[in-house]
């Protein structure tokens, strides 16, 4: 499985010839990204999610969209409302749709409806949620800052699902270190992999 980071939560997941690309927001506008067998949405904030974009990946034939209901509703072309729990076949690519609350917001507020995806039973993205006991997982893609996400919150979540190895991602807008969390992870025997801007690594 081939993963590439891209900006704050952006992936490129790769594997048995299947492209799947997860929460392209507007800084990705200009891209080209090839073919793709799929566009997966965690939720509506726009550092991870933009109405036109996803608009012209479904109008432009690019790849189908798929999005939870509260973030579907912007979209007016044709989308697939995923469902907590339920698995969606993709290519060969399994992708299962794992809800999980955003974390708290600035002022206190809760977040929108937030949608993790587990793909191939081997890496979660879970948007910018920070706890999920139910899941044990090898690969977690990691929020790394947040309004309510600290390097703590990181560590103890790639913990809490028994991951292996980390992608840190969600740091380019409110700042974060990969290389300072990745010292402390390795004491607990957990790889970070920290990617820059469209770098790749095989997992």
């Amino acid at each position: 499985m081939k993963v590439t980071r891209y900006f704050q939560s952006c992936l490129l997941i790769e594997d048995e010839g299947v492209r799947i690309l997860i929460d392209p927001s507007g800084h990705e506008k200009d891209m080209d990204f090839g073919q793709l067998d799929a566009v997966l949405y965690t939720h509506e904030h726009s550092d991870h999610f933009d109405a036109e974009m996803a608009q012209a990946f479904v109008e432009q034939g690019v790849a189908p969209v798929y999005a939870n209901a509260s973030t579907a509703k912007y979209i007016r072309a044709s989308k697939i409302a995923v469902e907590d729990g339920k698995e969606y076949k993709i290519g060969k690519m399994t992708v299962k749709a794992v809800d999980l609350p955003h974390c708290v917001m600035v002022d206190g507020s809760e977040g929108p409806q937030n949608t993790g995806y587990l793909v191939n039973n081997k890496i979660f993205h879970p948007g910018d949620g920070k706890e999920l006991k139910s899941l044990k997982v090898e690969v977690l893609a990691m929020p790394l800052a947040g309004p309510d996400i600290s390097p703590h919150d990181a560590f103890m979540f790639a913990k809490q699902v028994n991951a292996k190895a980390v992608v840190p991602i969600h740091y380019d807008y409110l700042g974060g270190n990969p290389g300072f969390f990745a010292s402390t992870a390795q004491k607990a025997s957990i790889k970070t992999h920290a990617l820059e801007y469209g770098q790749s690594v095989n997992l």
